[in-house]
């Protein structure tokens, strides 16, 4: 008789549990305390368990960034799906309304530290040679992408990317150097209303 084939690590309901936890220890301890603490051990005492439990989930550290990385893969793809859902059957309603969900997140706290941290650590580490730093970018340009080709149905596939990168880079761009601005509130308001104007602009290959 035939040996039972072993399921693989984490595809059991608990196991998925298990990694998840291991996985969301992993973002807070990066948001909170920065790429210079992401040690094995330190996330094991974050999700309170044993270093031997999380490295069966996670053998390595560069382990750990790709499934922080698959992890925020997944809840992007989700939350552009939802925006979709809610917006208005319009081209432009749609393009706005993942121009309204990246520049109302980027301006979260919580949200600026992750991925602030996140890139240095995969400048810092092995996985950079997996690429994971461009396909981070890659899940944004993507959705752009597709909104763009939405608006201007003529455009060819690279100069659509082409405007996606550009806005992908505006978006980024402010989630450094928004805080530099101003602390007023109302400031920063017309600061992201401007933004969103100018990528309307950039998406429709008419900026200026």
């Amino acid at each position: 008789m035939p040996a039972r084939k072993r399921p693989a690590r984490g595809t059991s309901r608990t196991g998925k549990q298990t990694a998840q936890r291991v996985i969301d220890a992993a973002r807070e301890l990066l948001t909170d305390e920065g790429c210079g603490e992401f040690s094995m051990r330190h996330i094991a005492a974050r999700a309170a368990m044993r270093l031997s439990n999380v490295q069966y989930y996670f053998p390595t550290r560069n382990d750990l960034v790709r499934g922080l990385f698959r992890d925020a893969d997944t809840r992007y793809r989700g939350a552009y799906v939802q925006v979709l859902a809610n917006a208005e059957n319009d081209r432009v309603a749609r393009f706005e309304a993942v121009m309204d969900f990246n520049l109302h997140d980027i301006a979260q706290t919580p949200t600026r530290c992750f991925f602030l941290q996140f890139w240095a650590l995969l400048n810092c580490l092995d996985a950079r040679s997996d690429g994971l730093l461009s396909d981070l970018y890659g899940i944004d340009i993507q959705q752009l992408s597709e909104r763009i080709a939405e608006l201007v149905p003529r455009a060819g596939a690279a100069e659509v990317r082409r405007r996606a990168t550009l806005l992908a880079a505006l978006i980024e761009g402010l989630m450094v150097v928004r805080g530099a601005h101003s602390p007023k509130a109302a400031e920063m308001r017309r600061l992201t209303a401007a933004a969103k104007r100018t990528a309307l602009q950039i998406a429709l290959g008419r900026p200026g």
